[in-house]
């Protein structure tokens, strides 16, 4: 998934289309497999993913994934709205 959110980077707006067209995709595959996951990040994102992921009354198994701290480049947080869009939405659609 980083590779797919590093193409978000370029200033091409075919291939940030592409980056974003790969991570819409790896969104769905892993709701399709049980797994959807939902990207955060802030201080102590860490923990907080953490604790949540040891959260067993969560019907939907959301896994959740801690991809930096208090300050990120664009790309990674427009990458992480991307997935997150996809997650919710999946979950949603389905419950």
């Amino acid at each position: 998934m980083h590779i797919d959110m590093m193409l978000l980077a370029y200033q091409d707006k075919e291939i940030q289309q592409m980056g974003k067209n790969r991570l819409i995709g790896i969104a769905t595959q892993l709701y399709h497999e049980k797994t959807p996951v939902i990207l955060i990040m802030g201080m102590d994102s860490s923990i907080e993913a953490q604790k949540r992921n040891q959260n067993l009354d969560d019907d939907d198994h959301i896994v959740y994934i801690s991809y930096g701290e208090c300050t990120n480049p664009v790309f990674l947080s427009k990458a992480a709205e991307i997935v997150n869009k996809q997650t919710r939405t999946l979950v949603y659609q389905n419950r």
